[in-house]
This record gives structure tokens, sequence and C-alpha cells, in this order.
């Protein structure tokens, strides 16, 4: 029983260490036109660049940040450096460059009263406007009572943007649309992955085919964006697209890179006719 503890309390440790010794880095996995393949944003995920271990994915010590409450000045780095790099972005490539940057926001971070302030403070300081910020949320983060919603509800009157994330995993769903300011839908990657027609499980295809018609509709009714998350094949591509879906990320169109590799793709980008850019088998590369 003892040893569980233990490992919690050494991978605390770990990552206050990380923290002060500036260990973690922000990579950017783009936000594609399906329809093209053109970058209209970025999603910033964190890394650990542990000094033994080497890289350590968000799987592997996003859940220690989480119980030991570490997840709060963790996610403030990364918002403070998503911020001031997308706003960098913007004064080197214009406005109709980069449309946004998102990154993901915990239910223990919406839990702090200072946050909204500290998000109104960081994009003051970055100079980045409020409408180019997305903050992206579960939904099992926006039930998790008043003081989250009262954040979310002044977030949304700033003029940020809020993605509900995972769209379709949870439980309740179709009444959170009707409380919770959002601008932006995710389908999970639940629901890509075999959207394709297969051959051997047509049924399964069907089905996943059924659920992101359905939130497509709905998104279109209540006047929301949507995303596809988890792309990993032209044929998954082929198939959103078919159901009306205009926007996606994944592996197959991205996969994250740096903030210099994005800011190549960027003057690519600029530089050619929009359409693909094949890099390593890959859509865009870093």
């Amino acid at each position: 029983m003892g040893e569980p503890v233990l490992a919690h309390m050494q991978l605390g440790a770990e990552l206050r260490r990380a923290l002060d010794n500036d260990e973690f880095r922000v990579v950017y996995q783009p936000i594609v036109r399906l329809d093209g393949n053109r970058v209209i944003g970025v999603e910033a995920l964190v890394r650990w660049h542990h000094p033994g271990r080497g890289l350590v994915g968000p799987g592997d010590f996003i859940p220690a940040a989480e119980r030991t409450g570490l997840i709060v000045p963790l996610g403030r780095f990364v918002l403070r450096e998503t911020c001031r790099q997308a706003a960098a972005w913007l004064d080197e490539f214009g406005p109709d460059a980069l449309k946004e940057a998102a990154l993901n926001v915990s239910a223990r971070q919406l839990h702090d009263p200072d946050f909204v302030s500290e998000v109104a403070k960081t994009l003051a300081d970055s100079g980045l406007p409020c409408e180019r910020l997305v903050l992206e949320v579960t939904e099992s983060a926006v039930l998790r009572g008043p003081q989250v919603s009262r954040a979310l509800h002044e977030l949304d009157r700033m003029g940020i943007r809020l993605a509900l994330d995972d769209f379709g995993t949870g439980e309740s769903s179709l009444s959170l649309l009707r409380a919770f300011p959002a601008a932006i839908v995710k389908l999970d990657k639940s629901f890509v992955d075999g959207i394709e027609i297969d051959d051997g499980q047509p049924a399964a295809a069907d089905a996943r085919q059924a659920v992101a018609r359905a939130v497509i509709q709905l998104a279109h009714a209540l006047g929301l964006d949507t995303v596809a998350e988890g792309i990993e094949s032209p044929e998954q591509v082929a198939a959103l697209r078919e159901l009306g879906y205009t926007l996606g990320q994944g592996f197959h169109l991205a996969e994250p890179m740096t903030a210099d590799g994005v800011s190549r793709l960027l003057a690519r980008q600029q530089s050619l006719q929009p359409g693909l850019v094949k890099h390593n088998g890959n859509a865009f590369g870093p």
C-alpha cells in the first residue's frame, strides 16, 4: 500500500523541481482546413524534458500534476508561453496567417479564484487579442460546480472563445451546450476512429458516422464551429468532409511540432498557393 503513495510523492517532488528548472516545453499541433490543409490555428501541448528519462508524455505526468495541484502553475506556464508565441506569430505573419491558439484548461485551474484575472493579465502582457485565444475544457470539467461556471462565463464575456473538448464522451453533452458558453465543439477521436467505410465492420462505421453527423448538425443549429480530432488517414478526411466537417487535427494532417516548426510552416504557407504541402509523409512537418 505504501509503494503507490511513495511513487506519488516522488513524482510530485520531481514535478516541482521540473517547474523550477524549466524542464517543460510547449509544442503545437496545427488545426487545418480539410478542404486544402491550410493551417488556421494550433493547439498547445506540454512536454516534459526529464533529465534522466528523456521526453515524458503528458499522459504520464498530467494526472500527477492534477492530484498535487501543480497543474495550476504548470497551466500558467503553458498559458503565458502560448500567448507570447501566438502574439509573435501574429506580428510576423499578419492577422490572416493564424486565426487562433488553443490550450487545455483543467477543472483545477478553473477553481482557482485568480485564474480569470491571470488570463486577462497574460493577454495584456503578450498583446494577443482576446478573440485569438481558445480555451479547451472537457465535459467533466464544466460540471464541477458554480465556481467553474462563473469562470467560464467571465472568460466568454472577455471575448475568449471556449471549446468543448472530447465532445460526445460525457453523459450531459446536449444539456451542456445550453448552459455552457461554447463557441467550438471538438468531435472526440473515438468517433473519428473507424469512421471511414470498412467492409469488415460496416455497422461500426455507420454508427460513428451517425454520431458525427448528429454532432455537426447540432453545432450548426447552435451556431458553433466544429473540429474533428485524431484524424489518422485520408479516408477519415474524406468521410468527415462528406459529413460537413471543415476543420480537423491529427497525425495524418500534422504532428505536434516546435514553435520554430510552426513558423516555417506559416512562412511556407504564405509563399505557396493554398494546398497540400507534403513532408515526411504528413501533410505538414516540423
